[in-house]
Order: C-alpha cells, then structure tokens, then sequence
C-alpha cells in the first residue's frame, strides 16, 4: 500500500490467531524501522522511519527519538514526558532489555546521512535517557546488525555501513558486515585485565599460552565469511 503503519497486533501463542489491538491513548507516529522492546508490561517504541504530512511516503522523512510507551495490560498508548538529553532520531538500530533499563545501538539517520554507533540507555522510571561509553573497541558505525542478550553478554553480529571504498556512506554506497563484538555487563577481572593489556600494549610474552590465545582472539576480527557490497540500501 506504499504506506506507514501504527497498528498493533497480538498473537495468542496458545493458538497462533492473531488480534488486531483496539488501543486507547495518542499511538505512537506511523512508522517502520522502528524498535518495539518489552520491559514487564510495557512496550518501548522508539526511533524508525515516518513522513512528516502522515501515513504515507511523499520523501519527506522524519525521525523521532523520543519513546512512546504501550501498556499491554490496559491496552493503552501512555504519555511520556519529555526529556533534556535524547539520542538522534534513527532507524535500523537495535535494542534490548537488560536489567529493566532498555538499550539503543547503532542505527541511520538519511536526513543527517549518518550511520551511528553509540550507546544508550533509557531508564523506565526515570524516563531519562544516559550516553553509555564501554570500554574496548567497539563496533564501528552501522545498522541492521543483531543483537542477542545470553546472560549478562550481549551478542552483536553483523550490521550494514558505509562501504570505504566510497567513503561517502549514501542509501547505496554499503557494505555487509560478518563480524562480531560482545557487549559483557558484568566482565570478570581477568577480562578487566586482558583489556589493560590490550589498552596499554603490554608485554605477552611472559602470560600462559591460553591468555595469549584469547588476547589474539579478542584483537582479530572474527568472521564467517568475507563482507559483499549490498545491491541495495
């Protein structure tokens, strides 16, 4: 139909019907691209892509960054205040719950034609969003990757950016990526120490084989199979 949309569907996983929700409330913006993460009972809608005149596309595209909360017990869109500090507007990001605070990676902006790879989380309670730093070399700016949460690690795997051939990052200029970080929330102190080896560029010759091995396997890049030009944006 060429057009955005701002419905909401269940699913009965008990019979695999699904129902199409009639919500209560201001909905959130037609959209697509967007995240829709659930913390409890509610459900986080943030970024995406949505035209500024209404549903459908007429190539002007605008990019919220400002949550929009869904109560699944009510069935209702719920009025979130706003914030000082919010992330840029994007679309193709990723995002996870960890701990009942909700996380942002990544994502593109074509009305700034940029790729992102910064960090964010949004506290529930609060509704206040704060810029995360980890540590280590992170990945470098991208979208479509994915994202898993295993216990307190979070798994990234490949992702979309700029191709640097080109170097200009356009909706066609893109490369495929099939790498993979890992985003450790509670790293233990030998992992806290490896990384000052790798930070400080420490001597290794005098660490045991299996601690030279996993330092040479935290600085290469681990793929599965080499990246390819993207035939589309």
């Amino acid at each position: 139909a060429d057009c955005f949309s701002n419905d909401i569907h269940k699913l009965d996983t008990t019979n695999m019907m699904w129902t199409l929700i009639s919500a209560k409330g201001t909905p959130a913006r037609w959209r697509d691209f967007h995240s829709a993460t659930i913390i409890g009972t509610k459900m986080y809608v943030f970024g995406g892509r949505a035209d500024r005149f209404g549903p459908f596309h007429s190539n002007n595209e605008i990019y919220c960054n400002r949550i929009k909360v869904f109560d699944t017990e009510t069935n209702s869109w719920l009025d979130s205040p706003p914030t000082p500090v919010l992330p840029e507007g994007r679309r193709s990001h990723s995002a996870f719950s960890y701990n009942g605070e909700l996380y942002v990676f990544g994502g593109y902006n074509a009305r700034l034609n940029r790729h992102f790879h910064d960090l964010w989380k949004f506290n529930p309670v609060s509704l206040s969003w704060r810029k995360i730093e980890p540590k280590g070399k992170g990945p470098c700016p991208r979208r479509r990757q994915c994202c898993c949460r295993v216990g307190d690690k979070i798994i990234l795997f490949g992702g979309t950016s700029p191709s640097p051939e080109e170097g200009m990052g356009d909706e066609f200029d893109l490369m495929d990526h099939s790498d993979l970080y890992i985003l450790d929330f509670s790293p233990s102190l030998k992992t806290l120490c490896k990384l000052a080896v790798i930070q400080y560029n420490l001597d290794q010759s005098c660490l045991p084989h299996d601690i030279r091995w996993e330092l040479s396997a935290m600085t290469t890049n681990s793929t599965i199979s080499r990246p390819i030009v993207s035939s589309q944006g």
